[in-house]
């Protein structure tokens, strides 16, 4: 009994390495086909397995802001934080970077965490820096791993982000 335990762990591995089983460019495709039909759960446990069996993939940085967000939808905003603050460490210089932080702003306020809530505003503040010649606004935009809509929104006193057209979080300075 306890060798036919061991072959059932090993063939899944085996598969995997011999070529059998889905490589990280196909996990990632089928995630993103769940999540673009709104199916986060499907899409969340494709992402999910993608850390777990690929983490050095070049799909990383994405799959990490994706499994963030899908914790913040469902409420699960401890593991929401942990994963942003992994996905900032690793990625400082992704364009994603500003969402996230916003996401983590969100959480720091949820939590009344305002020293927290102060450091991450100054972050978002200092990412975003910027000089507005002949014009009020400027936004960004960026489409999410799960299908999601965001824009930033920098005015010269405030920035504010929307998800799907919802105002997510607002920074005044």
């Amino acid at each position: 009994m306890k060798r036919y335990y061991v072959w059932m762990m090993l063939i899944p591995i085996w598969m995997g390495s011999a070529g059998f089983g889905p490589d990280a460019a196909q996990t990632y495709s089928k995630a993103g086909e769940f999540a673009e039909t709104g199916q986060a759960d499907f899409a969340f446990m494709y992402y999910n397995d993608l850390l777990r069996n690929y983490p050095a993939s070049r799909y990383r940085g994405q799959t990490l802001f994706a499994v963030g967000e899908y914790y913040f939808r469902i409420f699960g905003y401890q593991d929401a934080e942990m994963v942003f603050k992994e996905f900032i460490s690793e990625y400082p210089d992704s364009k994603e970077k500003l969402y996230a932080l916003a996401y983590l702003l969100n959480i720091a306020r949820r939590n009344q965490d305002a020293l927290t809530a102060q450091v991450l505003e100054k972050k978002i503040i200092d990412l975003q820096q910027v000089s507005f010649v002949f014009r009020k606004t400027k936004e960004f935009t960026y489409r999410s791993p799960l299908y999601q809509n965001y824009k930033a929104v920098i005015h010269i006193d405030k920035i504010e982000f929307y998800v799907e057209g919802e105002l997510f979080a607002k920074v005044s300075y």
